[in-house]
């Protein structure tokens, strides 16, 4: 444990410690919490291809990766405080606890909250279905669900002694953490292990469907020639293994966060060996089971414009009947209906490209969380919308609010992006502590969404506007 002064009060943290053991394809194992040892390193991050000096990682990447980052204000005193676990983001493949993005101390120096980053398996380990060829493979479904909600219960054991309530747990996370934290609704080995969930840019869609999950695998086995023999799996380099499964997965947003979800991810396995989930996450809502868990979900404005800056000419439909006929191919919807609802995205003098990019922000995140938010406000849940708009120097495009989510300062942000991201810190810390008449209105029959940054319309209305849009349209 070590100290950093990073706000208003001094932080103590502790840094790589480990909270379950785990073997190649094997479900995680909870260990004990060993006070001996200093924690003043990060840990390995997951293994992952590429190169990792973007990771900030001061043991580089591992498949012993399970371990995770706690940081407490030194003068938080004998009452236990809230407890925010994050889980980070990179579209099940990339990412770890040791990045910036993930460094919960902004959000301990309030004073307020104790922050927890936790690391999970990635890419084939940690996502690959296997379960169908039983031996050793029988419990590899969801492990990095199993890995995460492992955490979870390491969190619920020990983080009393960092001064955090084990009873008021909130779990957050972006992206892939945004819909592996929805997926805890899903999973009945999490019941008990938190009290509130606030997915941004991620909520209650992707699910991989099994016939997917089992294709994948399968092809898979294939393209490495051990279709006969999957154990050789456990003797295959992990690199070979991590580049493998992205070159056969389709790399498309719109295939990876559509209807079907072709991609690697978390799978409803409800009906496959070693199942972890019982279905999909807004079945649960729907069900009314987790009526007590208050949800706070969130998206940004322009989260598919990261694709139009970043990747135009991949992203780019070429043309706007392209796009009609991606709609009906990839989302099976008649072509009439299909070009209506790509009509009401080609105004305001927009290229095709641009077209895609607001088509898409509204169909796999505005959307889904809407309806999510409305699924457990109609089961008698306390649900909440934040949108998160642009601002000077940050489009508010897929993952605008990183920082402002764990605490920390962009580099080089504009006094607005301060303003914003700071907003977002103290909702999330507020939604926590549990003190919802400080927030707005809870969603009813109908979305009521609060908007933060710039909004070019309200964007309840707007909220109201997207679903009367895709009204009747089968997706979460």
């Amino acid at each position: 444990m070590n100290k950093e002064k990073t706000g208003a009060h001094t932080v103590r943290q502790w840094l790589g410690i480990p909270y379950a053991k785990a073997e190649r394809f094997g479900k995680p194992i909870l260990l004990d919490f060993n006070s001996d040892l200093p924690y003043n390193q990060k840990g390995p991050a997951p293994f992952q291809p590429g190169n990792s000096s973007w990771l900030e990682a001061d043991n580089g990447i591992s498949e012993d990766c399970l371990n995770l980052n706690i940081w407490s204000p030194e003068d938080a005193g004998n009452e236990l405080l809230p407890v925010i676990v994050y889980i980070f983001g990179g579209g099940f493949e990339m990412g770890s606890n040791t990045q910036t993005t993930s460094n919960l101390s902004g959000l301990a120096a309030t004073g307020r909250a104790i922050g927890v980053s936790i690391n999970y398996r990635l890419g084939p380990l940690g996502w690959l279905s296997l379960s169908q060829y039983g031996g050793t493979f029988s419990n590899a479904t969801n492990l990095g669900l199993q890995d995460i909600i492992t955490a979870l219960k390491w969190i619920q054991k020990n983080i009393s002694r960092f001064g955090g309530d084990p009873d008021n747990v909130t779990v957050t996370g972006h992206s892939a953490g945004g819909f592996s934290t929805a997926a805890l609704l899903a999973a009945p080995a999490a019941e008990g292990v938190f009290r509130r969930l606030a997915p941004f840019s991620g909520g209650a869609s992707r699910i991989i469907p099994a016939w997917w999950a089992e294709e994948l695998a399968y092809r898979f086995l294939n393209v490495l020639g051990i279709q006969d023999e999957p154990e050789q799996l456990y003797k295959i380099d992990a690199k070979v293994l991590a580049e493998t499964l992205i070159g056969i997965t389709p790399r498309d947003i719109g295939d990876r966060n559509g209807i079907d979800n072709t991609t690697t991810g978390i799978v409803d396995d409800h009906l496959q060996p070693g199942a972890v989930l019982t279905g999909t996450p807004l079945e649960s809502l729907k069900s009314g089971k987790y009526r007590d868990i208050d949800i706070l979900f969130s998206t940004a404005k322009h989260e598919g414009d990261w694709w139009v800056i970043n990747a135009p000419e991949k992203f780019d439909p070429g043309s706007i009947e392209n796009l009609v006929g991606e709609l009906v191919e990839k989302s099976r919807i008649p072509r009439s209906r299909a070009r209506s609802i790509i009509d009401a995205y080609n105004i305001d003098g927009r290229t095709p490209l641009e077209v895609r990019g607001a088509f898409l922000t509204d169909y796999l995140y505005t959307l889904p969380a809407a309806r999510a938010a409305i699924a457990h406000a109609g089961a008698g849940g306390k649900a909440y919308i934040l949108n998160v708009g642009s601002v000077e120097g940050a489009h508010a495009v897929h993952g605008t609010e990183m920082y402002g989510i764990v605490g920390q300062e962009c580099p080089g942000q504009s006094g607005e992006q301060a303003i914003r991201d700071t907003f977002v810190r103290d909702t999330l810390i507020t939604f926590a502590e549990g003190a919802h008449d400080k927030l707005w209105d809870p969603v009813t029959s109908q979305p009521i969404s609060y908007g933060v940054g710039n909004q070019p319309s309200d964007p309840t209305a707007y909220a109201r506007h997207v679903l009367e849009i895709f009204k009747g349209i089968e997706r979460p």
